[in-house]
């Protein structure tokens, strides 16, 4: 109830609720407009002087769209109701039909042209008149007269004259309504600006209130009152018209729209009730009407035109206004030197800034001349600024920018960037200068000192291109020294001996110093030992020698954590000090540029480059050039490395083919498809081939032709796809002569560095043989199981599986029954040994089937005595009763077999319940029992029974009492328990 309420009461905001309240709106005016319409009517009954419901369904759909036009039937339809008259299809349909057209036309012509319902611009309301007025109106008037004469209503003869009546009428009908409801239904425009402008509002609605009392008098004087033949003669009927010009002017559009709206409407009145100049002046009514709507229609297209236009001429107004205003703040707030000169260079104009950038008031320097106030004579170069400024005010044209000095009223000098415009009179004479500057000190200052500083760059540079060429010629002879390294075979062929040495003769002659080294980390990083050293002096190669990071601790620690040690002053720098009195000194070495030697991310070793003679400055090109020796002894280390690897590669390949080819289980590559890449001649006898080519060209597609069940090929590729790998997976398989085998697979996946998938490989083992012996073993196993619990129940039995050697539980809850064969031995000795087991056979296994209907827990038989517990091994609540209702069932089946045999058999029955221990004990030929003063009482319940009779301790007679029929035997003698009280269970209670 709330929901519909809650959209009840939203229906009016959705979309469709104020849709419908558009409709209806329209429709509503359209039937009241109608309806004064029709009290008025003026030649024809079929027309009116005035339609109000053309000008309504115009700004109906001019305001809300074309999407109204319902409205329009709508509106007939309530028209009808309160003005009820003969209906004749065609005309109402004649009529609905026009006027929705007329309607739909106009606002479709109009919005095409670009209408603005403000009807604040002259082309809106020309297009109004003419294409809403006069044009549109056609449509309705034509459609309309015809159904008229198709109704019957009019005679062809008269169908211009209906026409034309009818169009007077829809014509006025917009050209007075469609204006008036577009204009009062916008945003006030005009007259807010105009009470704006006024400043004065009390004054503005007083002017306003005495406006339309004397329109609404003067109006009412012409057009209601019974003018005089005398008078009637004088265009009385344009007395209004200064009043309605007058609220164009002064008012604004709506107040124009009303005027002529006010006008019309009493004049409509009055003509009407046969007053005013009209009725006087025409010779019959027809006359009377067509003077009025002419009338109408003037005043109407002229208070329009008239609004507009002044509506037009307002908006420039306020625009230029607003115009100036904002240009002239933007003059006075600059935040640049504006300033205007005459033809003879006086300052005319001078802005706000201005007045601040020079120091001077507007009092101070208007009508004083530029030069000698804000422009020296001379500038600081000694250039003569007052020949320049002549010549500026000569030709501006070719000044329209500058810079200069200029002069501050304190004196300082300051540089402006001037833009300068012409000020051109009429007849192309030069009336002035406008000036627009920017205070360009700070970037001329700039300018001054960055020239300076390009002088002395200027002779740096040239010093430097000195300095370049002759390293362009070094860098030049490192580049080829590099390239005929590169190209030498000993790097590439993994002859590190003969590399190191062309490295360290390349170095120490290119870089022209004394002797030249590598050395190499031995395995612990402890030390360094030289594996060449190259003598230029002697040009002579040795090795051998070893340094220990335990001498020279600071060397090694730089060796880790530099990219290069660039010892100027060997002898002196904290890096390589440590070696100045052992062998710096001693052979005379001043500099020294070590660059580590990188292999794998790890500095491997260093490459050590020693200078005779004056300190030598390490430059970055000498030092690159040394890390790239550096990077040559890395791929000569590398080279040798990698020609070991492909040695040992070629080994491991030899070996591992060997193993491919003599392996025992199946090896194989097979692409994603399912194709073999390659298999191992192992995995060719496992499938019954011959060779691999018979193989691949039989199993084509590994996923049909290989596997008995198809979809065992897609569980291995998904499981590789999840885990890379599958292990052990079991599947059965088509040999080459379609015979079944059972394989073992073990496969992976094999990607590139990318991780795409290249292949999958992997191993298959032939388990037939062991899935038959498995096969054989589970029968067998099934075989025991089965046989142990025939001995044991199944709980029992799982925890001996489990290895457990001794079960013993207690049960505080249980059930025992015992029965014995009344007479068995007597019966033993009149049948054979066979027949005898037979019968018992037979009683018991009836027994047995008892026992697994109710649920209970065969325990052994004796003899020809039968033991049965409820409420173990699994406790359960109701072994009472199940006890209770197999004993009456195993009384029931030995009747049965009674019957069957022709020979009467009876049982004598025991039952008791309480608390026993149960479990197996022993290690050969198991069997589970039961302990306990229960079991005894159970057993003597048997014993000193009756044949064919179950009886019962009290123990049970007070469980099932409610639920089981009892009969008292009251008080016996029971061996080893004394005097007891039992019951005979004779059925259940019904």
């Amino acid at each position: 109830m709330n929901l519909n309420l809650n959209q009840f009461l939203r229906f009016p905001q959705s979309r469709i609720g104020r849709y419908l309240a558009q409709v209806t709106v329209v429709a509503v005016a359209y039937a009241v407009g109608a309806r004064l319409a029709i009290s008025i009517q003026g030649v024809s009954p079929f027309a009116a002087s005035v339609w109000p419901p053309a000008g309504i369904a115009q700004a109906g759909l001019l305001l809300l769209g074309r999407k109204v036009w319902p409205a329009i039937v709508l509106g007939t339809f309530l028209l009808n109701l309160v003005n009820p008259n003969e209906q004749i299809f065609a005309v109402w349909l004649g009529g609905n039909a026009g006027a929705i057209l007329q309607a739909v036309f106009a606002v479709t012509a109009l919005r095409w042209m670009g209408f603005r319902p403000s009807l604040a611009r002259l082309k809106d309301v020309v297009n109004l008149i003419l294409f809403g007025g006069l044009i549109s109106t056609q449509i309705s008037c034509t459609i309309g007269a015809f159904s008229l004469y198709l109704a019957g209503k009019v005679d062809w003869t008269e169908y211009l004259s209906v026409r034309w009546n009818w169009w007077l009428g829809d014509t006025m009908g917009v050209l007075i309504l469609t204006p008036l409801i577009l204009i009062f239904f916008r945003p006030k425009v005009t007259a807010d600006r105009l009470k704006r402008q006024t400043g004065h509002q009390q004054r503005y609605l007083i002017w306003r209130a005495v406006w339309l009392l004397l329109l609404i008098g003067v109006s009412w004087l012409v057009f209601v009152s019974k003018n005089e033949a005398s008078i009637s003669s004088y265009p009385l009927e344009y007395l209004p018209f200064p009043f309605i010009i007058w609220s164009a002017l002064q008012f604004g559009q709506r107040a124009a729209v009303l005027a002529s709206f006010i006008v019309s409407s009493i004049a409509i009145m009055g003509s009407s009730q046969g007053g005013g100049p009209f009725i006087a002046k025409a010779e019959n009514i027809t006359q009377a009407i067509l003077f009025l709507q002419a009338f109408m229609a003037v005043v109407t297209i002229t208070s329009l035109l008239l609004a507009a236009t002044v509506a037009e001429r307002a908006e420039a107004e306020n625009s230029l206004r607003e115009s100036e205003i904002k240009y002239r703040e933007l003059v006075e707030n600059a935040s640049s030197i504006i300033m205007k000169l005459d033809a003879d260079g006086y300052i005319t104009f001078f802005n706000e800034f201005a007045e601040i950038f020079f120091g001077y008031t507007q009092e101070e320097i208007l009508g004083k001349n530029a030069m000698g106030t804000i422009l020296p004579q001379t500038d600081i170069e000694g250039n003569n600024l007052q020949l320049v400024y002549h010549e500026i005010l000569q030709n501006p044209d070719r000044f329209t920018s500058y810079e200069n000095e200029n002069l501050r009223r304190s004196g300082d000098r300051v540089w402006v960037s001037w833009a300068n415009k012409p000020l051109v009179g009429s007849a192309g004479e030069i009336l002035g200068i406008l000036c627009i500057g920017t205070d360009i000190t700070d970037r001329r200052k700039a300018e001054i000192a960055l020239q300076k500083l390009n002088e002395k760059l200027e002779i740096r540079v040239e010093e430097r291109t000195n300095a370049l060429k002759q390293s362009e010629l070094q860098l030049q002879k490192q580049k080829s020294a590099l390239i005929d390294l590169a190209k030498n075979k000993a790097l590439n062929q993994g002859d590190l001996t003969k590399a190191l040495q062309e490295i360290t003769e390349t170095a120490s002659r290119t870089l022209e110093v004394a002797r030249s080294s590598v050395w190499l980390y031995d395995r612990t990083k402890s030390k360094i030992e030289c594996l060449d050293l190259f003598d230029r002096a002697v040009n002579q190669h040795s090795d051998g020698l070893e340094l220990a990071e335990a001498d020279y601790p600071v060397y090694f620690q730089a060796l880790r954590e530099e990219r290069a040690i660039a010892a100027f002053d060997a002898q002196n720098d904290f890096r390589t000090r440590e070696f100045a009195e052992s062998y710096l000194i001693p052979f005379g070495i001043t500099s020294m540029l070590d660059t580590p030697i990188q292999i794998g991310g790890e500095t491997a070793g260093v490459l050590c480059l020693e200078h005779v003679g004056m300190p030598r400055y390490w430059t970055i090109e000498e030092q690159s050039f040394a890390v790239s020796l550096a990077d040559s002894v890395t791929f000569a280390v590398e080279a040798r490395e990698r020609q070991r690897a492909e040695e040992a590669l070629r080994q491991a390949e030899a070996k591992y083919r060997s193993i491919f080819e003599n392996a025992i289980v199946g090896i194989f590559q097979t692409t994603p498809d399912g194709e073999y890449l390659s298999v191992n001649p192992a995995l060719i006898r496992i499938y019954g081939y011959s060779s691999f080519e018979e193989l691949k060209a039989n199993l084509t597609n590994i996923n049909r032709q290989l596997y008995v069940c198809p979809q065992r090929r897609a569980e291995v590729i998904n499981l590789m796809r999840k885990n890379g790998k599958v292990s052990d997976f079991e599947s059965q398989v088509y040999r080459q002569d379609g015979s079944i085998i059972w394989i073992a697979e073990n496969a992976y996946t094999v990607c590139d560095g990318h991780g795409n998938l290249l292949y999958y490989e992997g191993t298959v083992q032939d388990i037939t043989t062991r899935k038959q012996a498995e096969a054989a073993l589970r029968l067998e196993q099934e075989k025991s199981d089965r046989l142990l619990l025939n001995v044991l129940p199944q709980a029992i039995a799982d925890r001996l599986k489990q290895d457990q050697s001794i079960i013993a539980d207690t049960f505080s809850e249980v059930t025992v029954l015992f029965a014995d064969i009344v007479g068995f031995t007597q019966i033993s000795s009149q049948i054979s040994p066979p027949e005898l087991v037979s019968l018992l056979n037979d009683i018991f296994s009836t027994f047995d089937r008892l026992a697994e209907k109710h649920g209970l827990e065969k325990i052994k038989t004796i003899g020809d005595a039968y033991m049965v517990v409820g409420g173990l091994p699994m406790p359960r609540s109701d072994h009472a009763e199940a006890i209770a209702q197999m004993a009456l069932d195993m009384q029931q089946a030995i009747i049965d077999f009674s019957n069957t045999h022709n020979q009467d058999f009876s049982i004598r029955i025991g039952i008791n319940t309480g608390p026993v221990v149960a479990g197996v004990i022993g290690i050969k030929k198991f069997i589970y029992d039961l302990w306990g003063d229960t079991v005894n009482t159970a057993s003597r319940m048997e014993s000193h029974g009756l044949p064919g009779c179950i009886q019962v301790t009290s123990a049970i007679y007070d469980i099932l009492q409610d639920k089981y029929v009892f009969e008292s035997r009251g008080a016996i003698e029971v061996k080893g328990k004394g005097e007891m009280n039992t019951y005979f269970l004779t059925g259940i209670k019904l």
